[in-house]
């Protein structure tokens, strides 16, 4: 009498952890139906590898890049990173900026803040320096942010600002010389935990708050937090989930608190955020985000790029897709960067970035 109520238990279960899998693979993208597909025309700049994030200083017309070559620092361990300068247009290969940092430099996101007063901008940085002496991979390296001054050909580093406990940073939006919101992807702190937190969707990202001497939680319970940005009226603060797929609003208060004001599901997995001049949302996304894995372990595995267009009028967001391809020719795309007319694709693991604008006349 006894096993039929266990029988029904355990069959409610398996279907629900059933059901759980299924939407995790439809959200995945794995029945979507790639049709490549863009309005302009790309041409793919060598010299940069891993260009995960991208920002445009649209005063100079100078952009930055954040790269990392993670397939080798996994492989060995000891690959180091740097920030490259591009002018959007110009096809040449971009030019590393020195700096004068002594330790481990695994750049990450990044994030432009532009001197009011006309001095020194600064520029601020997701680090993600080995942690220990086991495996290095992306879910056991620290997480920390560097803040460099900008001089005329190179960086200088001010300081490094260390999370209050051990969790994982993504990026970073400035919205002050010494202050910052930071993504935290992942909540949990080990290898594993996070593996099962990014599968299993869980809630358990947020928004930090950082200043000259620490970095603390202060928003929780986000599905995979990943690109943030602060608006040039610092009013508002973006944030784009990847596993969750929303794109979230906040209100930011003078004290720098936040209120979530509107949400939007965009259906794709979302990465990195920048803003046009003209007040529009740019986000580099993996339109399939089960073949991003092959693609990490593997060049040849080849994962879909997408950009996406968004705007919002303070109560709701628009979206259109203004670039989507097969995977070639950049795969992983991780950021799109608007500058003027045109603007560039970076990815996590290929050695190149895309600059793309409108089609030249024939």
């Amino acid at each position: 009498m006894r096993k039929k109520p266990l029988i029904i238990g355990a069959g409610v279960v398996l279907g629900a952890a059933a059901l759980f899998v299924l939407d995790t693979v439809i959200d995945g993208g794995a029945f979507k139906t790639i049709e490549p597909h863009f309005a302009g025309s790309c041409t793919a700049v060598q010299g940069v590898i891993g260009a995960e994030d991208i920002t445009v200083d649209h005063a100079s017309g100078f952009a930055y890049i954040s790269s990392h070559d993670r397939r080798e620092w996994m492989r060995t361990g000891v690959s180091e990173g740097g920030i490259y300068r591009y002018r959007p247009g110009s096809m040449a290969a971009p030019l590393v900026i020195p700096h004068d940092m002594t330790t481990s430099f695994h750049p990450h996101g990044i994030s432009l803040w532009k001197n009011p007063t006309g001095g020194r901008d600064r520029l601020f940085v997701v680090n993600h320096p080995n942690k220990g002496d086991g495996e290095v991979t992306m879910d056991n390296a620290g997480s920390q942010v560097e803040v460099f001054e900008i001089l005329d050909d190179s960086l200088r580093h001010i300081r490094s600002v260390k999370p209050s406990d051990g969790f994982s940073l993504n990026d970073v939006a400035a919205d002050g010389p010494d202050s910052f919101y930071a993504t935290i992807d992942k909540g949990s702190e080990t290898p594993f935990g996070k593996v099962i937190e990014t599968f299993a969707r869980l809630p358990r990202g947020g928004i930090a708050r950082g200043n000259e001497f620490t970095v603390t939680r202060m928003v929780g319970g986000l599905v995979y937090p990943n690109g943030i940005q602060v608006s040039d009226d610092g009013g508002t603060v973006l944030v784009a989930e990847t596993t969750g797929s929303r794109i979230l609003a906040y209100d930011r208060a003078d004290d720098g608190g936040l209120t979530l004001k509107a949400e939007f599901d965009t259906g794709t997995t979302l990465d990195n955020i920048e803003w046009g001049e003209d007040g529009s949302i740019w986000i580099g996304s993996h339109a399939i985000a089960l073949k991003f894995p092959g693609h990490a372990k593997d060049a040849a595995n080849r994962s879909p790029s997408q950009v996406l267009r968004l705007t919002f009028d303070g109560t709701a967001f628009d979206m259109e897709e203004i670039y989507l391809n097969d995977g070639e020719p950049l795969s992983g795309s991780s950021v799109a960067a608007p500058a003027g007319n045109r603007f560039l694709i970076g990815g996590v693991f290929d050695p190149m970035i895309l600059d793309c604008g409108p089609k030249e006349a024939e």
